[in-house]
């Protein structure tokens, strides 16, 4: 059985972790022989994949490492993902497993099966999945939406803790840190190059539930004496905007999302943070998921609307004609997934590249001749929707799969606002007359989640509309 994490280190992890939030206290570590034992007598076993819908805290992170070290196939979910999402990625996925919150209402699951685990979690097994196998220390890590919506990506664990090492080096990551994790863990970013690489290194744990407020990640950092922080474009501008980017001296080191981070705000922050590290990053989940890192506190100004050079043993190429500066970034690396399973084909290979694998990310870059990374736009296939990557294909996809709809068509277009916001249209035609907004809209909420929920939904009814399905 391949297992990468043992006793010894998962419960050392614990005593590092730092609950902050109410209700994550540290009962899921004192009570986690009894957690095991509750998911093998669930039939819990290596190579079986289980569905995990929680918040962040003490209870994911108990949960998660009681898989691992179980040889299951963790497989981490949004924890507010609709009913409809869940039971189509467990078909999916073939996972009839779910641990929830107890909290959580499972009657619209249509479980076969449910009952408590602890205290504070509840599982469910749904019903009409069949399970597939996977092997024992694999992981399943949900797609972006370079990949839309129902896919998964199957990794070794083995891999993500090499990635999660890698990423802590190219940021001066070390035991000495004390790191706050505030992003979702079912963010690859956070599960691998934060969660993970805690486990590798022996630094301290901070864990954080969202909402993010710039208020209260202050408060935060000054409280907790954070060294090490993490967070998205989107709450980076949020944090400028509410003019409290003046953050506390004990913070040493900050990442970003590079990619989407407007390049003003970092000459910002290095000057109202003079002693700070600041590190601008680049990643996709397929590939493991973190590709490149640029120190921006050390490289001059030119460089700020980079992301930096690969990590080491990642390789780099543009797609499109020999020589080409500029192009779709096709990533080499030996952490990439392993495969990936997608509705409607069969488990898809990344191509080899002798012991490494070829991840093709979707995003447009320049790379200059030192060999720093420029993103400049996403496949137009790909869109940013309230820091979530989407693909308004697959989200047609999805519509167009509910009983009575014929077609659907979906587009941005800019929003008026200051965070280059767009807003998503959804065209749909009907055989059902009786089909309008507000009916298809409380379909859709369970099935789609926020950031995929249209701004504008248009309802069309086309009697003879069904000869044109797929002619898009």
């Amino acid at each position: 059985m391949n297992v990468v994490v043992d006793t010894q280190g998962v419960q050392a992890l614990f005593e590092r972790v730092l609950p902050m939030e109410a209700g994550s206290g540290r009962e899921p570590f004192e009570g986690f022989a009894t957690l095991c034992e509750g998911l093998q007598r669930l039939g819990v076993k290596p190579g079986r994949a289980v569905l995990v819908a929680l918040p962040n805290g003490t209870h994911f992170v108990a949960l998660l490492f009681a898989l691992l070290l179980l040889g299951a196939v963790p497989t981490p979910l949004p924890y507010a993902a609709p009913p409809g999402r869940i039971r189509r990625i467990a078909k999916l996925l073939g996972a009839d497993l779910l641990i929830l919150p107890c909290s959580a209402a499972i009657k619209a699951l249509d479980a076969r099966e449910a009952g408590r685990l602890s205290s504070e979690l509840q599982w469910a097994r749904l019903k009409d999945i069949v399970t597939l196998p996977y092997e024992p220390g694999e992981v399943v890590l949900l797609t972006s939406g370079t990949s839309g919506i129902f896919s998964g990506c199957v990794f070794d664990s083995a891999a993500l803790l090499l990635n999660a090492r890698r990423h802590a080096a190219s940021i001066g990551q070390s035991a000495a840190d004390r790191l706050l994790i505030n992003l979702p863990l079912f963010y690859s970013f956070a599960f691998v190059a934060q969660l993970l690489s805690s486990y590798v290194l022996g630094n301290e744990v901070v864990l954080a539930t969202p909402p993010f407020t710039p208020i209260h990640y202050h408060r935060t950092l000054l409280d907790l004496g954070i060294t090490l922080s993490s967070l998205t474009p989107v709450m980076v501008t949020a944090l400028c905007a509410a003019d409290l980017d003046g953050l506390p001296p004990s913070l040493r080191r900050l990442t970003i999302g590079g990619d989407a981070l407007a390049a003003n705000l970092v000459p910002r922050l290095l000057a109202r943070n003079p002693d700070l590290e600041l590190y601008l990053t680049y990643g996709l989940t397929q590939a493991g998921p973190r590709v490149a890192t640029l120190a921006a506190h050390l490289e001059p100004a030119e460089r700020h609307a980079s992301v930096g050079r690969p990590l080491p043993e990642v390789e780099v190429e543009l797609g499109g004609a020999p020589g080409a500066s500029e192009g779709e970034l096709l990533v080499v690396t030996d952490t990439a997934m392993q495969r990936r399973i997608r509705a409607g084909e069969t488990d898809r290979l990344p191509p080899l590249r002798g012991q490494k694998r070829l991840v093709a990310t979707g995003d447009h870059f320049h790379i200059d001749a030192d060999g720093y990374l420029f993103f400049r736009q996403r496949n137009p296939t790909f869109v940013m929707r309230r820091g979530e990557k989407l693909c308004p294909r697959s989200i047609c996809e999805i519509v167009e799969s509910l009983p009575g709809i014929v077609s659907a068509e979906a587009w941005v277009r800019p929003n008026a606002g200051p965070n280059d916001e767009v807003a998503l249209i959804l065209d749909v035609q009907s055989q059902d007359p009786d089909l309008n907004e507000q009916a298809l809209r409380q379909q859709l909420a369970g099935i789609l989640l926020r950031a995929e929920q249209p701004d504008r939904l248009d309802v069309t009814f086309a009697q003879h509309a069904i000869w044109q399905k797929g002619r898009r």
